[in-house]
């Protein structure tokens, strides 16, 4: 069973990895909201918006899952960084 979900991961750590960063960060969000509202908002775990952002994580992620498995010279790696740029840029108050 284990092994199973081993396995499962590493063939696809590229889609599984990032959606559990994503998870992560938005769970962080609303255990936060909880402490300082004193009120849980489920809600808060799909809405997209507020720091620590979520796509950032998630870009940052593949960013550095790419890095490690090509190599930083690679072409992929070098679009993935300006990518990761171009939503952090976003993400920080652009829109």
């Amino acid at each position: 069973m284990i092994q199973g979900i081993v396995e499962f991961i590493q063939e696809y750590k590229y889609i599984v990895i990032p959606f559990l960063v994503w998870f992560g960060i938005q769970l962080f969000k609303v255990i936060y909201d909880l402490v300082t509202t004193k009120k849980f908002n489920f809600k808060r775990i799909l809405q997209a918006g507020g720091m620590p952002s979520s796509h950032s994580a998630v870009v940052i992620a593949l960013t550095t899952m790419i890095g490690k498995d090509v190599g930083i010279q690679s072409p992929l790696f070098g679009v993935s960084v300006i990518f990761s740029f171009v939503v952090m840029y976003d993400a920080a108050g652009i829109r």
